[in-house]
């Protein structure tokens, strides 16, 4: 394979693979909204004791830009799963927690992506699936890495 038909496989597979994973319906929420009610229960399953996670730390670890977070938590706020409290010592400073609501359709979700996962590791096979996701995740490492690289005026 060339490295021109690598890149074209690389990109139309990616491409593929966002349709696909966009497909997996998640009952009435989006997979931002998922992914983001998600981030909110793991970070409070880590942290029982807090009141939430903190707006800005959510953007940051779901890999959403602030404004993008903004949106999404608004969409979640409206839907009854997600609730925002401004902190009394702080107030530039707020955080997010999920309603019973956004429990429910976090697990509902989750069950649907497990399922889904499952079956597919299942037909992939464990060992095919351990070696590409090695292989994915160095690819990504990467990826990062060279981030800066794509934006830099070539010589």
């Amino acid at each position: 394979m060339t490295a021109d038909e690598m890149r074209t496989a690389l990109l139309r597979t990616t491409f593929r693979y966002g349709k696909v994973n966009m497909g997996i319906h998640l009952g009435n929420i989006t997979h931002g909204e998922f992914t983001t009610l998600q981030m909110v229960h793991m970070y409070r399953k880590k942290h029982p004791g807090e009141y939430g996670i903190g707006v800005s730390e959510l953007a940051r670890c779901s890999y959403m830009s602030p404004p993008a977070m903004s949106r999404t938590l608004k969409a979640v706020e409206e839907k009854g799963l997600a609730e925002r409290r401004v902190d009394s010592q702080n107030r530039r400073k707020t955080y997010v927690r999920l309603t019973p609501e956004g429990e429910n359709a976090r697990q509902h979700a989750w069950r649907m992506c497990t399922d889904y996962i499952n079956r597919v590791i299942e037909e992939m096979g464990e060992e095919k699936m351990e070696t590409f996701l090695a292989l994915w995740e160095e690819m990504v490492d990467l990826m990062e890495k060279n981030i800066p690289m794509f934006y830099e005026e070539p010589s």
